[in-house]
Protein backbone atom coordinates (compact mmCIF):
# COMPACT_ATOMS: atom_id res chain seq x y z
CA UNK A 1 0.00 0.00 0.00
CA UNK A 2 0.87 3.39 -0.95
CA UNK A 3 0.13 6.41 1.11
CA UNK A 4 1.50 10.27 1.25
CA UNK A 5 1.76 11.13 4.81
CA UNK A 6 1.03 14.90 5.38
CA UNK A 7 -0.20 16.79 8.79
CA UNK A 8 -0.11 19.96 10.56
CA UNK A 9 -1.48 22.36 8.26
CA UNK A 10 -2.45 25.07 10.15
CA UNK A 11 -4.31 27.02 7.72
CA UNK A 12 -5.42 30.48 8.71
CA UNK A 13 -2.03 30.98 10.67
CA UNK A 14 -0.72 34.75 10.32
CA UNK A 15 2.71 35.54 10.99
CA UNK A 16 3.33 38.24 12.71
CA UNK A 17 0.13 39.52 11.32
CA UNK A 18 0.84 38.61 7.79
CA UNK A 19 -1.61 36.94 5.84
CA UNK A 20 -0.21 33.22 4.40
CA UNK A 21 -2.70 32.09 2.22
CA UNK A 22 -0.07 32.47 -0.88
CA UNK A 23 1.89 30.15 0.85
CA UNK A 24 -1.28 28.20 1.76
CA UNK A 25 -2.23 28.20 -1.73
CA UNK A 26 1.37 27.04 -3.24
CA UNK A 27 1.27 24.03 -0.80
CA UNK A 28 -1.62 22.71 -2.23
CA UNK A 29 -0.10 22.90 -5.71
CA UNK A 30 2.51 21.01 -4.86
CA UNK A 31 0.28 18.54 -2.84
CA UNK A 32 -1.57 17.73 -6.17
CA UNK A 33 1.10 17.60 -8.00
CA UNK A 34 2.57 14.93 -5.78
CA UNK A 35 -0.82 13.26 -5.57
CA UNK A 36 -1.33 13.03 -9.50
CA UNK A 37 2.58 11.75 -9.63
CA UNK A 38 2.12 8.90 -7.37
CA UNK A 39 -1.20 7.68 -7.39
CA UNK A 40 -1.21 6.76 -3.98
CA UNK A 41 -3.91 4.26 -2.03
CA UNK A 42 -4.66 7.12 0.31
CA UNK A 43 -4.12 10.53 1.58
CA UNK A 44 -4.14 10.95 5.56
CA UNK A 45 -3.63 14.15 7.33
CA UNK A 46 -2.57 13.86 10.47
CA UNK A 47 -4.49 16.93 12.12
CA UNK A 48 -4.18 20.46 12.64
CA UNK A 49 -5.56 21.01 9.34
CA UNK A 50 -6.29 24.80 10.85
CA UNK A 51 -4.64 26.74 13.24
CA UNK A 52 -7.70 27.64 15.47
CA UNK A 53 -11.02 26.10 16.43
CA UNK A 54 -12.66 29.09 14.50
CA UNK A 55 -11.11 29.56 11.36
CA UNK A 56 -12.53 31.87 8.72
CA UNK A 57 -14.98 31.77 6.06
CA UNK A 58 -11.82 32.27 3.72
CA UNK A 59 -9.96 29.92 5.36
CA UNK A 60 -12.57 26.87 5.38
CA UNK A 61 -13.54 27.68 2.02
CA UNK A 62 -9.78 27.36 0.75
CA UNK A 63 -9.26 23.79 2.58
CA UNK A 64 -12.50 22.73 0.91
CA UNK A 65 -12.19 24.01 -2.48
CA UNK A 66 -7.95 23.02 -2.50
CA UNK A 67 -8.92 19.58 -1.48
CA UNK A 68 -11.26 18.97 -3.86
CA UNK A 69 -8.62 19.93 -6.21
CA UNK A 70 -5.75 17.53 -4.86
CA UNK A 71 -8.54 14.51 -4.44
CA UNK A 72 -9.28 15.08 -7.98
CA UNK A 73 -6.04 14.06 -9.37
CA UNK A 74 -6.49 10.45 -8.11
CA UNK A 75 -10.12 9.44 -8.08
CA UNK A 76 -9.37 6.51 -6.54
CA UNK A 77 -7.00 8.03 -3.41
CA UNK A 78 -9.02 7.32 -0.18
CA UNK A 79 -8.29 10.87 1.67
CA UNK A 80 -8.19 10.26 5.71
CA UNK A 81 -8.43 13.32 7.78
CA UNK A 82 -8.41 13.33 11.87
CA UNK A 83 -8.37 16.79 13.89
CA UNK A 84 -5.53 18.07 16.15
CA UNK A 85 -5.41 19.88 18.75
CA UNK A 86 -5.44 22.70 17.43
CA UNK A 87 -9.06 21.94 15.57
CA UNK A 88 -12.27 21.96 16.40
CA UNK A 89 -13.67 18.63 15.75
CA UNK A 90 -17.34 19.34 15.54
CA UNK A 91 -16.29 22.33 12.90
CA UNK A 92 -13.78 19.70 10.53
CA UNK A 93 -16.88 17.23 10.68
CA UNK A 94 -19.94 19.02 9.49
CA UNK A 95 -19.55 18.21 6.38
CA UNK A 96 -18.36 14.73 6.69
CA UNK A 97 -21.55 13.21 4.74
CA UNK A 98 -20.87 15.36 0.98
CA UNK A 99 -16.87 14.43 1.78
CA UNK A 100 -17.79 10.50 1.90
CA UNK A 101 -18.61 11.80 -2.20
CA UNK A 102 -15.43 12.20 -2.40
CA UNK A 103 -13.78 9.53 -0.60
CA UNK A 104 -12.78 11.59 1.90
CA UNK A 105 -13.00 10.61 5.64
CA UNK A 106 -12.92 12.71 8.22
CA UNK A 107 -12.49 11.83 12.25
CA UNK A 108 -13.47 14.32 14.53
CA UNK A 109 -13.09 12.25 17.44
CA UNK A 110 -12.50 8.84 18.87
CA UNK A 111 -16.67 7.02 17.81
CA UNK A 112 -18.30 5.71 20.48
CA UNK A 113 -21.46 3.63 20.58
CA UNK A 114 -24.67 4.37 22.44
CA UNK A 115 -23.53 3.33 26.13
CA UNK A 116 -20.33 5.18 25.80
CA UNK A 117 -18.26 2.42 24.84
CA UNK A 118 -15.68 2.49 21.89
CA UNK A 119 -16.71 1.62 18.42
CA UNK A 120 -13.65 0.79 16.99
CA UNK A 121 -14.99 -0.14 13.47
CA UNK A 122 -16.01 3.19 12.87
CA UNK A 123 -12.80 5.10 12.92
CA UNK A 124 -11.32 2.25 10.41
CA UNK A 125 -11.31 2.54 6.42
CA UNK A 126 -10.97 -0.29 4.69
CA UNK A 127 -9.07 0.05 1.38
CA UNK A 128 -10.05 -2.64 -0.56
CA UNK A 129 -6.89 -4.70 -1.53
CA UNK A 130 -4.53 -2.72 -0.19
CA UNK A 131 -4.77 -2.55 3.73
CA UNK A 132 -6.51 -0.92 6.79
CA UNK A 133 -6.15 2.78 8.12
CA UNK A 134 -7.01 3.11 11.82
CA UNK A 135 -7.48 6.98 12.41
CA UNK A 136 -7.19 8.50 16.02
CA UNK A 137 -7.97 12.04 16.47
CA UNK A 138 -6.44 14.25 19.04
CA UNK A 139 -8.25 13.13 22.46
CA UNK A 140 -7.48 13.97 25.76
CA UNK A 141 -6.17 11.13 27.91
CA UNK A 142 -9.06 10.75 29.86
CA UNK A 143 -11.06 11.46 27.44
CA UNK A 144 -10.78 8.48 25.46
CA UNK A 145 -14.52 6.47 25.37
CA UNK A 146 -14.09 3.38 27.34
CA UNK A 147 -13.73 0.47 26.18
CA UNK A 148 -16.22 -2.67 27.29
CA UNK A 149 -14.72 -5.02 29.18
CA UNK A 150 -11.27 -3.06 30.09
CA UNK A 151 -10.42 -0.86 33.79
CA UNK A 152 -11.13 3.12 32.87
CA UNK A 153 -8.13 3.68 35.00
CA UNK A 154 -6.15 4.19 31.63
CA UNK A 155 -8.61 4.90 29.06
CA UNK A 156 -5.79 6.34 26.23
CA UNK A 157 -3.79 2.46 26.61
CA UNK A 158 -6.82 0.62 26.92
CA UNK A 159 -8.18 1.89 24.17
CA UNK A 160 -5.25 1.86 21.46
CA UNK A 161 -4.85 -2.03 22.98
CA UNK A 162 -8.28 -3.56 21.82
CA UNK A 163 -7.80 -0.87 18.90
CA UNK A 164 -4.76 -2.97 17.44
CA UNK A 165 -6.32 -6.26 18.03
CA UNK A 166 -9.86 -4.80 16.26
CA UNK A 167 -7.34 -4.25 13.45
CA UNK A 168 -5.60 -7.37 13.40
CA UNK A 169 -8.68 -9.15 12.86
CA UNK A 170 -9.61 -7.46 10.23
CA UNK A 171 -6.08 -7.43 8.04
CA UNK A 172 -6.06 -10.79 6.74
CA UNK A 173 -2.51 -10.50 5.90
CA UNK A 174 -2.70 -7.09 4.18
CA UNK A 175 -0.65 -3.97 5.58
CA UNK A 176 -2.24 -1.78 8.87
CA UNK A 177 -1.72 1.55 9.38
CA UNK A 178 -2.40 3.60 12.14
CA UNK A 179 -2.61 7.62 12.11
CA UNK A 180 -2.30 9.89 15.15
CA UNK A 181 -2.34 12.77 16.49
CA UNK A 182 -0.52 13.04 19.57
CA UNK A 183 2.71 13.16 21.07
CA UNK A 184 5.12 10.68 21.98
CA UNK A 185 7.50 10.51 24.99
CA UNK A 186 11.03 10.29 23.61
CA UNK A 187 14.22 11.87 22.86
CA UNK A 188 11.95 13.71 19.83
CA UNK A 189 13.33 17.27 18.00
CA UNK A 190 10.74 19.80 19.34
CA UNK A 191 12.35 23.06 17.52
CA UNK A 192 9.56 25.31 16.65
CA UNK A 193 6.96 23.55 18.98
CA UNK A 194 5.08 25.46 21.41
CA UNK A 195 7.31 25.49 24.35
CA UNK A 196 4.64 23.98 27.11
CA UNK A 197 4.62 21.13 25.29
CA UNK A 198 8.32 20.29 26.99
CA UNK A 199 7.21 20.57 30.66
CA UNK A 200 4.97 18.16 32.25
CA UNK A 201 4.38 15.65 29.53
CA UNK A 202 1.02 14.65 31.23
CA UNK A 203 -0.23 14.20 27.40
CA UNK A 204 2.50 12.31 26.18
CA UNK A 205 2.04 8.76 25.13
CA UNK A 206 4.69 5.79 25.24
CA UNK A 207 5.41 4.88 21.85
CA UNK A 208 4.75 1.27 23.30
CA UNK A 209 1.10 1.75 23.92
CA UNK A 210 0.08 2.40 20.61
CA UNK A 211 0.73 -1.31 19.30
CA UNK A 212 3.25 -3.38 18.19
CA UNK A 213 1.19 -5.07 14.87
CA UNK A 214 1.31 -1.89 12.49
CA UNK A 215 3.25 -1.85 9.34
CA UNK A 216 3.47 1.87 9.65
CA UNK A 217 2.30 4.64 12.27
CA UNK A 218 1.61 8.16 10.69
CA UNK A 219 1.74 10.53 13.78
CA UNK A 220 0.86 14.66 13.43
CA UNK A 221 1.66 17.20 16.37
CA UNK A 222 5.33 17.43 16.12
CA UNK A 223 6.40 20.22 13.41
CA UNK A 224 9.98 18.65 12.79
CA UNK A 225 9.88 15.68 10.45
CA UNK A 226 11.59 12.32 12.60
CA UNK A 227 11.15 8.84 13.60
CA UNK A 228 10.40 7.74 16.78
CA UNK A 229 13.50 6.09 18.13
CA UNK A 230 13.27 2.91 19.38
CA UNK A 231 12.37 -0.34 18.60
CA UNK A 232 10.51 -1.08 15.17
CA UNK A 233 11.45 1.79 12.71
CA UNK A 234 7.79 2.27 11.92
CA UNK A 235 6.48 5.48 13.33
CA UNK A 236 7.12 8.76 12.18
CA UNK A 237 6.02 12.44 12.55
CA UNK A 238 5.67 13.84 8.66
CA UNK A 239 6.04 17.45 10.14
CA UNK A 240 4.97 20.32 8.40
CA UNK A 241 4.78 21.15 4.97
CA UNK A 242 5.79 24.14 4.95
CA UNK A 243 7.49 26.76 8.27
CA UNK A 244 5.34 27.52 11.08
CA UNK A 245 7.16 29.74 13.34
CA UNK A 246 11.29 31.12 12.81
CA UNK A 247 12.46 28.06 14.44
CA UNK A 248 11.58 25.44 12.02
CA UNK A 249 14.66 25.71 10.64
CA UNK A 250 14.41 22.15 9.10
CA UNK A 251 13.11 20.73 5.89
CA UNK A 252 9.42 20.92 5.10
CA UNK A 253 7.59 18.97 2.95
CA UNK A 254 4.85 15.41 2.80
CA UNK A 255 6.24 11.78 3.20
CA UNK A 256 5.39 9.03 0.51
CA UNK A 257 5.49 5.89 1.72
CA UNK A 258 4.91 1.84 0.51
CA UNK A 259 4.01 -0.14 3.24
CA UNK A 260 4.24 -4.03 3.49
CA UNK A 261 3.13 -6.49 5.93
CA UNK A 262 5.69 -7.47 8.86
CA UNK A 263 8.82 -4.99 7.07
CA UNK A 264 9.96 -1.39 7.68
CA UNK A 265 8.21 0.75 5.54
CA UNK A 266 9.80 3.14 2.65
CA UNK A 267 9.66 6.30 2.73
CA UNK A 268 10.77 8.98 0.99
CA UNK A 269 10.60 12.81 1.74
CA UNK A 270 9.35 15.50 -0.97
CA UNK A 271 10.82 18.55 0.18
CA UNK A 272 8.53 21.85 -0.66
CA UNK A 273 10.70 24.81 -0.21
CA UNK A 274 8.59 27.29 1.21
CA UNK A 275 7.57 30.34 -1.03
CA UNK A 276 8.59 32.94 1.32
CA UNK A 277 11.95 31.92 3.46
CA UNK A 278 12.49 33.10 6.87
CA UNK A 279 15.74 34.53 8.21
CA UNK A 280 17.15 35.26 11.68
CA UNK A 281 19.50 38.22 12.20
CA UNK A 282 21.73 38.13 15.27
CA UNK A 283 21.94 34.46 15.88
CA UNK A 284 21.22 32.44 18.72
CA UNK A 285 23.25 34.55 21.32
CA UNK A 286 21.68 38.13 19.88
CA UNK A 287 23.39 41.05 18.89
CA UNK A 288 23.02 45.21 19.66
CA UNK A 289 20.12 46.39 17.82
CA UNK A 290 22.33 48.72 15.68
CA UNK A 291 24.64 45.66 14.48
CA UNK A 292 21.16 43.96 13.51
CA UNK A 293 20.20 46.75 11.51
CA UNK A 294 24.01 47.06 9.48
CA UNK A 295 23.01 42.84 9.17
CA UNK A 296 19.90 43.65 7.28
CA UNK A 297 21.38 46.38 5.61
CA UNK A 298 24.17 44.36 3.81
CA UNK A 299 21.84 40.86 3.21
CA UNK A 300 21.35 39.83 -0.15
CA UNK A 301 17.52 37.63 0.29
CA UNK A 302 15.17 36.96 -1.77
CA UNK A 303 12.11 39.60 -1.89
CA UNK A 304 9.41 39.29 0.35
CA UNK A 305 11.85 36.88 2.98
CA UNK A 306 10.27 37.23 6.58
CA UNK A 307 12.82 38.85 8.75
CA UNK A 308 12.98 38.07 12.88
CA UNK A 309 16.22 40.27 14.69
CA UNK A 310 17.37 38.82 18.07
CA UNK A 311 18.40 41.45 19.59
CA UNK A 312 20.38 41.14 23.08
CA UNK A 313 19.34 43.02 26.20
CA UNK A 314 21.43 43.09 29.26
CA UNK A 315 18.93 42.10 32.62
CA UNK A 316 16.31 44.85 33.12
CA UNK A 317 16.67 46.08 29.85
CA UNK A 318 13.81 46.67 27.48
CA UNK A 319 13.91 47.53 23.80
CA UNK A 320 14.03 51.41 22.82
CA UNK A 321 10.94 52.90 21.64
CA UNK A 322 11.43 53.12 18.26
CA UNK A 323 13.17 50.24 17.46
CA UNK A 324 10.33 48.43 15.35
CA UNK A 325 9.83 51.14 13.30
CA UNK A 326 13.23 51.35 12.52
CA UNK A 327 13.27 47.91 11.95
CA UNK A 328 10.55 47.68 9.91
CA UNK A 329 11.88 51.08 7.87
CA UNK A 330 15.37 48.72 7.28
CA UNK A 331 13.14 45.87 5.85
CA UNK A 332 10.92 47.61 3.87
CA UNK A 333 14.22 49.25 2.09
CA UNK A 334 15.50 45.56 1.32
CA UNK A 335 11.88 44.72 0.11
CA UNK A 336 11.93 42.00 3.17
CA UNK A 337 8.72 41.17 5.63
CA UNK A 338 9.82 42.77 9.14
CA UNK A 339 8.54 40.67 11.84
CA UNK A 340 9.68 41.34 15.00
CA UNK A 341 12.83 42.21 17.46
CA UNK A 342 13.34 39.15 19.78
CA UNK A 343 15.02 39.64 23.24
CA UNK A 344 17.67 37.43 23.80
CA UNK A 345 19.25 37.79 26.98
CA UNK A 346 22.53 38.57 28.30
CA UNK A 347 22.28 37.77 31.59
CA UNK A 348 20.32 35.38 33.68
CA UNK A 349 16.52 36.59 34.91
CA UNK A 350 15.77 35.23 38.29
CA UNK A 351 12.98 36.82 40.96
CA UNK A 352 14.99 39.71 41.55
CA UNK A 353 14.19 43.13 40.31
CA UNK A 354 15.45 41.97 36.72
CA UNK A 355 12.83 39.47 36.34
CA UNK A 356 9.74 41.96 36.84
CA UNK A 357 11.14 43.35 33.81
CA UNK A 358 10.07 41.57 30.65
CA UNK A 359 8.58 41.38 27.04
CA UNK A 360 5.47 40.03 25.82
CA UNK A 361 7.53 37.95 24.15
CA UNK A 362 9.34 36.71 27.21
CA UNK A 363 6.05 36.45 28.80
CA UNK A 364 4.60 34.20 26.22
CA UNK A 365 7.58 32.11 26.65
CA UNK A 366 7.47 31.48 30.39
CA UNK A 367 5.59 28.04 31.21
CA UNK A 368 2.58 28.21 34.17
CA UNK A 369 4.57 27.20 36.77
CA UNK A 370 6.98 30.69 36.44
CA UNK A 371 4.17 32.80 36.17
CA UNK A 372 2.98 31.16 38.90
CA UNK A 373 6.61 32.11 40.80
CA UNK A 374 6.59 35.35 39.81
CA UNK A 375 3.46 35.92 40.87
CA UNK A 376 4.26 34.37 44.73
CA UNK A 377 7.16 35.71 44.91
CA UNK A 378 4.99 39.22 43.87
CA UNK A 379 2.31 38.56 46.48
CA UNK A 380 4.92 36.94 48.97
CA UNK A 381 2.69 33.42 49.11
CA UNK A 382 3.79 30.92 51.08
CA UNK A 383 4.42 27.40 50.27
CA UNK A 384 0.82 26.65 51.41
CA UNK A 385 -1.22 29.21 49.29
CA UNK A 386 1.22 28.45 45.74
CA UNK A 387 0.44 24.81 46.01
CA UNK A 388 -3.72 25.76 46.54
CA UNK A 389 -3.71 28.61 43.89
CA UNK A 390 -1.32 25.69 41.33
CA UNK A 391 -4.35 23.59 41.96
CA UNK A 392 -6.99 26.01 41.40
CA UNK A 393 -4.91 26.90 37.79
CA UNK A 394 -4.88 23.45 37.03
CA UNK A 395 -8.87 22.70 37.40
CA UNK A 396 -9.61 25.76 35.54
CA UNK A 397 -7.12 25.76 32.46
CA UNK A 398 -7.90 23.17 29.54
Amino acid sequence: MKIIHTSDWHLGCRLYNYDRSDEEDGFFARLAFVVERERPDALVVCGDVYHTGAPGNDVAKRFTDRLLDVTGRCPGMETIVIAGNHDSYSRLVVDEALWRRSRVHVFGVPAEDGQGFADFAKNVVEIPGRGLVAAVPFCHPRNFPLVAGAPGENRQREYFKRLERHVAERANGLPAVLIAHLAVNGELDFRGHDRSLLIGGEECVDVEDLGSGYDYVALGHIHCPQWIRGGRRVARYCGTPYPIHFDETYGHGVDVATVEPGTEPEVRTETFEPLHALATFGGDDGVAFDEALRLVHEAALPADTYVRLNVRLGPGELPGPDWTERARQACLAKGYRFCVNNPVRSGELDRSEARKVLTVSELRELSDDEVLEILAARHELSARQRELVKGLLKEALP
